[in-house]
């Protein structure tokens, strides 16, 4: 039911387009018009005033012609005289052809023949130009020749005109020379009157007769190209011109089928009426009756919005030529209906009217639903928009100007030598424009294009056999283009790359040696924790033995728990959660109070301390716990590994605006790894891992510096060992 509506409101729609369409082309034609108003009308009267007056009222005979045409001007002779050129040029032409002839003639008695011949033909130029009597007899031979050309053609053309007007009757006086021209009877049968009086006469139809003679002719032979004027008679003629309507003319058909074709016409437009007036009240279309064919709504909807609009546009384009089939069809129907012809105009409604209508149907829904969709999805189908897509993809191609740019230029250079190849076989001079073109522009191009795809080709390979993990060698780098610098970019990335894998490997290797490191360091005073522990189980020890065991317990716990706490703030600095109390601290005075309560130990070790401070008071806004939480741990390392008898070398100075705390010792064990590696936890020089070091000093050291904003920087010289922090005063 839904469906059927909607065919009837779009059928509707056809009939009011097809009205609207009709009123506009054909209705100055037909709307309070008659036939006799039609411009096929007015054209065919007007073929009739022509040809009446030139073949009937201004008629001339052919004496009469010769009379006014067969007259030789100064003008005529003097082009017919140099129509070969000039005397000189004319008796030096014949010259030559005669002188061919005679080398090509033996025979003594031919040669005679041929010169008089020349001779003759001499004689008769010289004539031209002597003789005005001698060159205007040969002129009217050629315009009487031309003159009965002229009389045979105008003969045969007057025959076709009484023949093709054998229906118009006239009764016609010229006023000057009371002749009267009578054809028929305008009394009888007449179909349509014309009268004509002195103030709108017949004679002013406005014919000039102009005569070419040198038309009827090859070339002209040598007459003149000019024109002869006959004038018309300027008399004018009245009387009455009828058109019959019992001779089964054309025209009686014709304005049969105009009568037709206006009531039709006139009919469709009520229809029209009918049918806008409908579509405004009852059958009024609303959304809900376009809610059919799921189907094609759907697939509609893939369609993105500006294809859809190009899609409508030239639908629609391509409907207007059947519209105007239709159009016509219903003015070829009235033919066949008066017999006219075939029933091709049925035949066209048949065909144009259910395309039409399909047509206009297919445009009408289809942008009701597009225009629906449109509301309740704009974002989405804007984005979803070829238009949309290709200003992306045009932005994205300019994120680089100059590829963008000379994407573009290579584009345009392109177009123009396929352009430019089809314009050239047009024109053999443009051909000649095109191949410097061809030549200097397009072949270079193209060279740089393909040079370019394949350069571009071999940084795919090189990009996919990195992907792949094949790190190959350098890309080599071609110039200075986009893809020159895109090449340096995976030379770097490589390189980075191996560097990644390096240092992931290290990282892997850390990571496994930090666990053992942790293992060992922990495992070792916890084992002797529980052994001292199940020892104390036993009943039978001696006091003296249970105070030793207990004693060693001690040391254990409190080794393992100086191993924990150090963990655990070295993890607790280096995840960023410790906070700093920032205060003016005199950095001097807090390295010789750290030196003081080392002095013994390093005395006890067998190590020379020197220390050197570049001034006093050196401040800095540090946080004095955790900074002398660095200090000590430096130099706590220093005299833990240094060699016996060796000095250890301290040192605090200024450089502007930046605090530098040295120390250096000498290495009592063989530092064999990489400097950088020392500052991880657990990581020790003494391998063996025999030293009470828990192998977090200099980590918790660096983790310090860096909470601070300094630097920590460690060098190993052979067996020299070198920390150098430096931070900020402020």
């Amino acid at each position: 039911m839904k469906k059927g509506k909607l065919l009837l409101q779009l059928f509707l729609m056809y009939v009011v387009v097809l009205a609207a369409l009709c009123l506009v082309v054909e209705g100055p034609n037909y709307i309070g018009k008659s036939y006799y108003q039609t411009n096929g009308f007015y054209y065919e009267e007007q073929e009739f005033r022509e040809g009446l007056t030139r073949f009937v009222l201004d008629e001339m005979s052919e004496e009469d012609l010769r009379k006014k045409l067969l007259i030789v001007t100064e003008d005529e002779r003097v082009h017919y005289r140099e129509y070969y050129g000039s005397l000189p040029e004319q008796v030096e032409n014949i010259m030559l052809q005669y002188a061919e002839r005679l080398e090509e003639t033996s025979s003594e008695e031919v040669r005679e023949l041929i010169l008089v011949e020349r001779d003759k033909k001499i004689a008769d130029i010289k004539a031209n130009f002597e003789d005005d009597v001698h060159v205007d007899a040969k002129i009217v031979a050629l315009k009487e020749r031309a003159l009965k050309e002229y009389m045979k053609e105008y003969n045969e053309e007057k025959q076709e005109f009484l023949n093709n007007f054998s229906h118009y009757n006239y009764e016609l006086i010229n006023v000057e020379t009371n002749e009267v021209f009578k054809k028929g009877d305008v009394t009888k049968d007449v179909l349509k009157r014309f009268t004509y009086t002195e103030k709108n006469d017949f004679s002013g139809r406005n014919v000039v007769k102009y005569i070419y003679l040198s038309d009827y002719l090859n070339d002209g032979e040598g007459l003149a190209p000019g024109t002869r004027l006959i004038e018309n008679s300027s008399a004018p003629v009245t009387g009455d011109v009828t058109i019959s309507k019992n001779t089964g003319a054309g025209i009686v058909k014709d304005l049969q089928v105009f009568q037709f074709t206006k009531i039709a016409y006139y009919i469709l437009y009520i229809l029209g009426v009918i049918s806008f007036v409908l579509l405004c009240t009852k059958l009024r279309p609303v959304q809900a009756d376009f809610e059919v064919w799921p189907n094609g709504r759907e697939k509609l909807r893939r369609v993105p919005v500006d294809i859809f609009v190009l899609l409508w546009i030239g639908l629609a384009c391509f409907m207007i030529p059947f519209f105007t089939s239709t159009n016509y069809s219903i003015q070829s129907i009235g033919y066949y209906v008066m017999g006219q012809n075939s029933s091709f105009g049925i035949l066209d409604v048949i065909v144009f009217v259910p395309i039409s209508f399909a047509m206009l149907a297919l445009l009408v829904v289809s942008a009701v639903w597009q225009y629906e969709q449109l509301l309740t999805e704009k974002q989405g189908m804007l984005k979803d928009t070829f238009t949309y897509k290709l200003w992306q993809a045009s932005e994205t191609l300019f994120l680089n100007r100059k590829i963008g740019t000379q994407s573009l230029l290579m584009l345009v250079v392109v177009f123009l030598a396929g352009f430019g190849l089809v314009v050239s076989f047009m024109d053999f001079g443009l051909f000649l424009l095109y191949i410097p073109f061809f030549i200097f522009v397009f072949l270079p191009v193209l060279y740089s294009f393909i040079r370019r795809m394949g350069y571009l080709n071999t940084i795919m390979k090189h990009t996919k056999e990195m992907a792949e993990g094949r790190l190959t060698g350098d890309l080599k780098v071609k110039g200075k283009s986009p893809l020159a610098h895109h090449a340096e970019n995976l030379n770097a990335l490589r390189d980075g790359v191996k560097s990644s894998l390096t240092e992931q490997a290290k990282s892997e290797r850390m990571k496994t040696e930090l666990i053992t490191n942790v293992s060992h360091d922990l495992r070792t005073p916890l084992t002797s924790i529980i052994t001292y522990t199940d020892l104390l189980k036993n009943p039978e020890l001696t006091e003296e033995e249970r105070a030793k065991y207990i004693g060693i317990l001690e040391v254990k716990s409190a080794r393992l728990k100086t191993l924990i706490e150090d963990l655990f703030e070295v993890s607790k600095m280096a995840s960023g959660n410790m906070e700093l109390v920032r205060t003016q601290v005199d950095l001097a005075q807090l390295l010789q109070q750290t030196i003081g309560e080392q002095e013994e130990d390093f005395a006890a070790a067998g190590l020379d301390l020197r220390v050197t401070i570049s001034e006093q008071p050196i401040f800095a806004v540090v946080d004095g716990q955790k900074w002398w939480r660095a200090i000590d741990n430096l130099i706590v390392n220093a005299r833990k590994y240094s060699l016996e008898g060796t000095r250890v070398y301290v040192q605090l100075k200024v450089d502007l605006g930046v605090v530098e705390f040295i120390v250096k010792n000498v290495a009592k064990y063989e530092l064999n790894e990489d400097a950088g590696e020392l500052v991880e936890r657990f990581k020790r020089a003494d391998t063996s891992r025999h030293t009470e070091g828990s192998g977090l000093g200099l980590a918790i050291a660096q983790s310090i510096v860096d909470l601070h904003g300094g630097t920590m920087q460690i060098a190993v010289d052979g067996d020299l060992f070198k920390v150098t922090v430096k931070i900020p005063m402020k």
